[in-house]
């Protein structure tokens, strides 16, 4: 596991703590001057610190930590830049996409309208077999907006054409314009340690056994407040443990004081922590695999030999909820799927999902689906999940999450009798094990090609099946005894079920006669 960082929260009521503050807060115009001086790329990080020193009165200690937090905030912002100019061109790409489809789509029914004139008025026979109908009820049926249908679609292309026309401008403005940094509230000061500073930070020091923090202070205000100034706190009620190793082992120490609506500075300490040992076993022993659906939670547990050991589902309502109510039920759930972990000593698997592409199409999107993938917590679903088993000492296994949910629907819904989300957390587990995933015998096609790779297969069997309910695959299996069948055979059984050739659910089975399956 990689190393993760923490913040632990204290307060301090200390008067004479705020009164040192409110006057520490115009370090704030050393920030100011130190963004600048990076941001025009003239000079060094040392020639940087010795500008700092001279002007602002300050320590070379105290500037290195003012130079750490303006680079960490410059870095933040170019990347931040970034990614919003990668979703923009991403909604530009896909506008342009629409555009280019309903011009093509016009074009062609103004075509035919032309023809169809052409006709009535005896210049041509017949319309061409060329044009055809885009819009059947363009002209005589009108719509609740009092537009026919190929009106509506003109508007709708005017609309799209000014959508774009706007994201290309701000796509210029936003290349154009410099960069724009945000360094922060004013009541907010930021000492950041190091780990070649004694005890992490030399600016701000913390005594475990006085619960006091040492504080110093700046060559400009040490006429007022003396050298060093101690601050009483209460110790965080967690975390203890980290701080004091933290503090011990001399890694670096980051204090970030904030001032709250409540007229109380709240002290935020940050530490790198290290990972617990892990107590699970290795994933070719078994493993938990986890799928996350909108509505629930579904997971399965796999035994060495790639078997279903046990399934089950977590029911999870966020869709609509406060931020508060989602993480609330998402860390329920995480803590629900972590005790098995524990227990059985498995890793967990879970789907390495992006969702980034996706929500680049949500103006072209219907609005329930709009709805349903806003409101999709995967990310900080995955934040909880590795956050706890970090804690714990738990694998935590990331996959690709290709064909897993066909996978499942073909080939372990219907033999293990299990919904859709648990035979896709099943072959999620069993892809992290790296165990076959072969289509069976019963979907066999021809032109199979064992050079290629398996997912190839699943790719021209998701073709074939696209549109087919999902109750379709949940079928009892009739005999007990496999036999061979010839693909003319499972054509036949395809056709009667309405899948194209990879229809299933008839006989041929290897599985129990006659298993009955109930969700």
């Amino acid at each position: 596991m990689s190393r993760e960082y923490r913040t632990y929260v204290t307060t301090t009521h200390s008067e004479q703590c705020s009164l040192f503050l409110d006057m520490y807060d115009t370090m704030h115009q050393a920030k100011t001057k130190c963004l600048k001086l990076l941001l025009a790329h003239k000079l060094t990080k040392s020639e940087i610190n010795t500008e700092l020193q001279r002007d602002c009165e300050i320590n070379k200690r105290l500037a290195n930590s003012i130079i750490a937090y303006v680079e960490g905030k410059v870095k933040s912002a170019r990347e931040c830049r970034s990614r919003h100019l990668e979703q923009l061109q991403g909604k530009l790409k896909e506008a342009t996409k629409v555009i280019e489809s309903l011009e093509k789509k016009i074009k062609a029914h103004s075509y035919y309208l032309k023809a169809v004139e052409q006709v009535n008025k005896g210049i041509k026979k017949k319309i061409p077999k060329t044009l055809t109908l885009k819009y059947p009820d363009a002209c005589p049926v009108r719509c609740a907006h009092h537009l026919t249908r190929f009106q509506f679609a003109k508007l709708k292309l005017h609309n799209k054409k000014r959508y774009a026309h706007q994201l290309t401008q701000k796509i210029e403005q936003i290349k154009a314009s410099p960069l724009h940094v945000n360094l922060g509230d004013l009541g907010t000061v930021e000492m950041v340690g190091s780990s070649d500073e004694s005890y992490g930070n030399q600016i701000c020091q913390l005594d475990f056994l006085g619960k006091e923090l040492h504080v110093r202070v700046p060559y400009c205000l040490e006429f007022l407040y003396g050298q060093h100034v101690v601050i009483p706190i209460d110790l965080p009620k967690h975390g203890r443990d980290e701080l004091a190793s933290a503090w011990f082992n001399k890694q670096a120490i980051t204090y970030r004081f904030i001032y709250n609506k409540k007229f109380i500075w709240e002290i935020h300490i940050t530490v790198e922590v290290q990972p617990q040992h892990e107590h699970t076993q290795d994933v070719c022993w078994g493993a938990i695999g986890v799928d996350l659906n909108p509505g629930s939670i579904g997971y399965a547990r796999v035994d060495k030999d790639g078997n279903l050991a046990a399934s089950g589902n977590i029911g999870i309502n966020i869709q609509s909820q406060p931020q508060g109510r989602t993480e609330a039920v998402l860390a329920d759930a995480v803590t629900q799927l972590t005790t098995l972990a524990i227990k059985y000593q498995c890793p967990i698997v879970v789907e390495k999902l992006d969702f980034s592409d996706k929500k680049k199409r949500l103006r072209e999107m219907s609005s329930r689906h709009n709805r349903m993938l806003s409101g999709f917590a995967y990310s900080r679903f995955l934040q909880l999940l590795k956050a706890r088993c970090f804690k714990l000492g738990i694998q935590l296994i990331e996959v690709n999450p290709a064909y897993s949910s066909l996978i499942g629907l073909i080939k372990f819904m219907s033999l293990y009798g299990m919904n859709s989300a648990t035979a896709a957390a099943l072959v999620v587990a069993r892809r992290a094990m790296r165990l076959s995933e072969r289509p069976p015998p019963r979907t066999a096609y021809q032109g199979t090609e064992p050079r290629k790779h398996v997912w190839c297969d699943w790719r021209i069997i998701a073709l074939r099946v696209k549109g087919a309910s999902r109750h379709s695959f949940y079928q009892p299996r009739l005999t007990a005894y496999p036999r061979l069948r010839t693909t003319r055979e499972i054509s036949t059984v395809a056709t009667s079920n309405g899948l194209g050739e990879v229809g299933e659910n008839s006989t041929g089975s290897r599985h129990t006669a006659g298993r009955r399956v109930c969700e």
